[in-house]
């Protein structure tokens, strides 16, 4: 079966919510992906080009993905984006759509110029697509491992200059749903 890219549209809001429940429901950590789907588009930076979908011959989303702004602190004109969160429907994992929507919001923020893309979670997933530890350019966070935190420069070299605490919307530090109680996931 093939799968086709788009740019989010409201109408798909809802959707995009509930397949990234359904997605990460085996997950240890449940997040409130309405919520934090919401407040990322709130955001001064938002871009609704850089939140895709991946539909299926039906019309149905089966895959989601979107990128935010992210900084070094005390570096604002480095260029960078945070890759959060990424997620296929069970049934439809292990053809390639995850793949399809990296590539294309790795080929999106490259026309915008952005320097490098980075993920919390998942490094060896990342791997695959030419995703290396943060730690190796010298960027940490404090909201994730060393162990998690991979990225992947849109241009050779484009962090050569660059090192540091990397920045990002505070909707992407994982807050758990827990009864009526949320907490921060470490």
């Amino acid at each position: 079966m093939s799968y086709t890219i788009h740019t989010i549209e409201s109408a798909d809001y809802q959707a995009a919510a509930e397949l990234l429940k359904a997605a990460f429901a085996s997950s240890k950590k449940t997040i409130d992906f309405d919520d934090q789907l919401a407040t990322l588009r709130l955001e001064r930076t938002y871009l609704p080009t850089f939140e895709l979908v991946s539909k299926d011959a039906y019309d149905n989303i089966v895959g989601y993905g979107t990128i935010s702004d992210a900084y070094i602190q005390g570096q604002p004109t480095a260029k960078l984006a945070i890759l959060n969160p990424l997620g296929v429907l069970p049934d439809f994992q292990k053809q390639g759509i995850g793949r399809q929507l990296v590539d294309e919001l790795e080929h999106r923020a490259f026309v915008r110029g952005y320097q490098a893309i980075l993920t919390t979670d998942c490094p060896d997933y990342f791997a695959l697509f030419g995703y290396d530890l943060a730690d190796h350019f010298d960027i940490r966070d404090a909201q994730t491992a060393a162990s998690k935190l991979s990225l992947r420069e849109l241009r050779p070299g484009a962090l050569r200059h660059t090192a540091g605490l990397l920045m990002y919307s505070p909707a992407l530090n994982h807050k758990t749903v827990d009864d009526k109680n949320i907490d921060t996931v470490e």
